[in-house]
C-alpha cells in the first residue's frame, strides 16, 4: 500500500441516525472497489498527520543538522503504521577499533491512534547496517496529537532541539555500553539470565530465530546476541510493526544486562 496515498477523515453514524463522537480514517486504495480502504477510528480530537509530513519533518531536521549527507534507511508502512529513518556518518563513534556505530533519525506515526507520531534517534551498526532503536536511551520528540493552531515549523525546532543536541557525545556514551557488551562472552548460564531476565517478552518463535543467527553467525558475546537481536528484527524480508517493537526492546534489554556488568577496571 502507497504509504503516502491520500487520506481522509468521514464522521460516523449509528442506525438511528446519531453521530458518533468518534470518526473514521480511510486511505485511498486502487484495489478496493469503493475506492477507500478504512483503517481505524479515532477521537475527534486526533489530528491526524499525513505520512509526507513526518518525512518531511525529518528531512528537514537532517537538513538543519548541517553535518553532511543522510541516507534513507526504513520506509514502512503496514496500512496503520509508518516508520521512516535515515543514517549519516558523519556522526560516528567506536565501539572498538575499526568497529563503528553512526548516527540517524527514525519517526514513527500511525492512522489508527496506535502511535503517537515522533521523531528520534537510533544508531546503527555500519558493519552489518543493523540499526539499534530504543525506547529509553536515545532523545525522541513526541508531537501531540491534538486539535489546534500547531506550527510545524515551531515544532520542527523543537524536534531538532530534543533530538540532535549533544547527538555526537550520545552516541559515543552508547557505543561505550556496546563496548562492555563486547567484552562479555556468553556462557549457558549468562544466557539464560538474559532470556529469564532481560528478554522475555520475546516469543519462543523470535527468539529461536535470534538463537539460530547467534549460534551460527554471531560472536559468542552479549554484543554478539544484540546483534543477532537487531539483524533478525531490522532486516526481516517480511517486516512487521512488531519486528520494530522487537529491536527497541532487544535493545533496551541489553543495554539494561550492560548496566549490571562491572565498568572496565573493577571487578564485582
Amino acid at each position: 500500500m502507497n504509504p503516502f496515498a491520500e487520506i481522509e477523515v468521514t464522521p460516523l453514524f449509528s442506525r438511528d441516525g446519531m453521530q458518533s463522537q468518534g470518526k473514521s480514517v480511510r486511505i485511498a486504495d486502487e484495489e478496493s472497489a469503493a475506492g477507500w480502504k478504512e483503517l481505524g477510528v479515532v477521537s475527534p480530537n486526533y489530528l491526524l498527520v499525513h505520512n509526507s509530513r513526518v518525512k518531511e519533518v525529518v528531512d528537514q531536521i537532517a537538513e538543519r543538522s548541517r553535518i553532511g549527507s543522510w541516507t534513507g534507511r526504513k520506509l514502512f508502512f503496514d496500512g496503520k503504521r509508518f516508520i521512516y529513518s535515515v543514517v549519516s556518518e558523519t556522526i560516528q563513534a567506536e565501539v572498538i577499533p575499526g568497529d563503528l556505530v553512526a548516527f540517524g533519525l527514525i519517526a514513527y506515526n500511525s492512522y489508527d491512534g496506535s502511535r503517537a507520531l515522533s521523531v528520534g534517534a537510533y544508531a546503527e551498526h555500519l558493519v552489518c547496517s543493523n540499526g539499534m532503536t530504543s525506547e529509553t536511551y536515545f532523545a525522541r520528540f513526541i508531537f501531540r496529537h491534538h486539535r489546534g493552531n500547531m506550527s510545524w515549523d515551531e515544532e520542527t525546532e523543537k524536534a531538532f532541539l530534543a533530538v540532535m543536541s549533544g547527538s555526537r557525545a550520545k552516541l559515543t556514551r552508547f557505543a561505550g555500553t556496546l563496548k562492555k557488551l563486547h567484552g562479555k562472552n556468553l556462557q549457558l548460564d549468562d544466557l539464560k539470565l538474559i532470556r529469564r531476565e532481560y528478554l522475555k517478552q520475546l516469543n519462543v518463535s523470535s527468539w529461536g530465530r535470534v538463537l539460530d543467527r547467534y549460534l551460527l553467525h554471531e560472536r559468542h558475546s552479549a554484543f554478539g546476541l544484540l546483534d543477532a537481536c537487531t539483524r533478525i528484527f531490522w532486516h526481516d524480508e517480511k517486516e512487521s510493526y512488531t519486528d520494530y517493537l522487537n529491536n527497541s526492546y532487544a535493545t533496551d534489554g541489553m543495554i539494561q544486562y550492560a548496566d549490571t556488568m562491572p565498568t572496565e577496571g573493577r571487578t564485582s
